[in-house]
């Protein structure tokens, strides 16, 4: 297992508040992020990827190794890619206990990623699970392009954003925009004379928490980053207070200690999208 820190900015200045809060939020959230990877999900994704044997693989928005571990369990050495130095540290936890193929790089979409060694064609297949949710979309594109040798993808919302909670914005009474990144995507293949295949998925985002402080805050995120009026402040209050709850030790899957959930689902609905690099289609 090797790791990879990159000497230069992360960010670019006009990303730079907005990675700087998701660092911060991802970091918080390493710590529980593992225990709420979804398998089905991970077999979905792989089964669509449709590796060989023995291929080189980057993983962009890595975390803590959701897709990387079992990718290089299989016997693929794996670039695990994230902005957020607690995840990547529990990624090299993981990586140097089972003596795992990974190397890991703290490296966002606004990087060098040549200087990081995953510039053009650095790997045989490149994706991106559930990391590219909006900025310059077309130029994250081009980068999976550029690195893989062989085969690219993308994993992308076709719901309201993960970041959002649509009962929570319709009881304060926001709206809620559905987001383009499909449509940006398969613009910036169109560009680059690529052929994409596509499949969909829903999933359920993980709302457990050690602290009510916790699930409370995480809440306030998914109404979105506009301040809240005196108005939309009681209500959120409220909302809070009858819909994070206590959940019993007995259906916790197993875990020691107090947990506090979101009384309801949230659903996310994706879609995978993927291409050859060199235009021809992907069967």
């Amino acid at each position: 297992m090797q790791s990879w820190r990159s000497e230069g900015p992360l960010m670019s200045a006009q990303n730079s508040t907005i990675n700087r809060d998701s660092q911060a939020y991802w970091n918080k959230r390493a710590a529980t992020f593992t225990r709420n990877a979804t398998s089905d999900y991970e077999r979905w994704l792989m089964d669509l990827l449709a590796l060989e044997a023995g291929e080189e693989i980057l993983d962009m928005g890595c975390a803590t190794g959701t897709l990387a571990v079992p990718l290089a369990r299989a016997g693929h050495r794996v670039h695990g890619c994230d902005f957020a130095e607690a995840m990547l540290a529990i990624l090299d936890e993981r990586a140097a206990a089972e003596s795992l193929p990974i190397t890991s790089h703290l490296l966002a979409w606004e990087d060098d990623w040549e200087n990081a060694g995953l510039g053009e064609n650095s790997v045989d297949v490149a994706f991106a699970s559930r990391s590219l949710m909006s900025g310059d979309v077309p130029a994250c594109v081009r980068k999976l392009d550029a690195a893989a040798r062989s085969r690219a993808a993308v994993v992308v919302p076709d719901s309201l954003l993960p970041s959002r909670d649509p009962r929570l914005l319709t009881y304060l009474g926001r709206s809620a925009r559905h987001p383009r990144v499909v449509r940006d995507v398969t613009r910036a293949l169109a560009a680059l004379g690529r052929i994409p295949v596509f499949a969909t998925t829903r999933t359920f985002r993980p709302m457990r928490f050690s602290s009510f402080d916790e699930a409370r805050a995480d809440l306030r995120r998914l109404a979105g980053p506009e301040p809240f009026t005196a108005r939309e402040q009681r209500l959120f209050d409220a909302y809070a207070a009858q819909h994070v709850i206590r959940e019993d030790a007995a259906t916790a899957s197993g875990q020691a200690g107090e947990h506090w959930v979101l009384d309801y689902p949230l659903p996310v609905t994706w879609v995978f999208i993927g291409w050859r690099t060199d235009g021809s289609e992907w069967a």
